[in-house]
């Protein structure tokens, strides 16, 4: 009885994949930004992306359609279609623009998820499946240039103010010293 089941666990498990051999593909999506490595904008500016997407391995062309989950106030597809043909071995580039809101505060954070997915043709009797791959990162609100300088410019001014405080009471310390030795030389 143990045995009839072993095997029959085992057929299962061939069945299962050589009915999932046919799905295998290597699509996937290079991009600049990420989780971890952030869009970083200012308020108001706006900057291209690209979007990579690749078919290193398989036997056919791929078609992917490209969606904005999150962020479609911050990020949208530049291309007039959203969907992409991707040769076998080959790889094509999406083209995004984001922009950072006008009214955006330094430090807040705006997450984007763009997914790519896998579109299969529509056969008669034929169950096709598709993939999906998701980049998933912030745009970060940073100071412009104008304010990165006004920032320097105000560090500068600190900084000199601290040496001149710094000098003064120098000053007074050599002063009080030479004052000192004077009172202790009429003595």
């Amino acid at each position: 009885m143990k045995i009839n089941k072993k095997y029959k666990q085992i057929a299962i498990t061939i069945a299962c994949a050589l009915l999932l051999i046919n799905f295998i593909s290597a699509f996937g999506v290079g991009s600049a930004y990420y989780k971890e490595n952030p869009l970083q904008l200012s308020a108001g500016e706006t900057v291209e992306i690209i979007f990579n997407l690749q078919n290193m391995a398989g036997s056919e062309t791929i078609s992917a359609k490209a969606s904005i989950i999150t962020g479609a106030d911050i990020i949208e597809l530049v291309d007039k279609e959203n969907i992409y043909s991707v040769p076998v071995g080959g790889s094509v580039d999406v083209r995004a623009k984001a922009t950072a809101p006008a009214d955006a505060k330094i430090g807040d954070i705006y997450p984007i998820d763009i997914e790519f997915t896998t579109l299969t043709e529509k056969q008669p009797g034929v169950f096709g499946f598709g993939s999906g791959v998701g980049r998933v990162f912030d745009v970060v609100i940073i100071p412009s240039q104008e304010q990165k300088a006004k920032i320097e410019q105000q560090k500068t001014l600190v900084s000199w103010i601290v040496y001149l405080i710094i000098a003064i009471i120098l000053i007074i310390g050599i002063l009080w010293l030479i004052l000192k030795f004077r009172k202790k030389k009429k003595r």
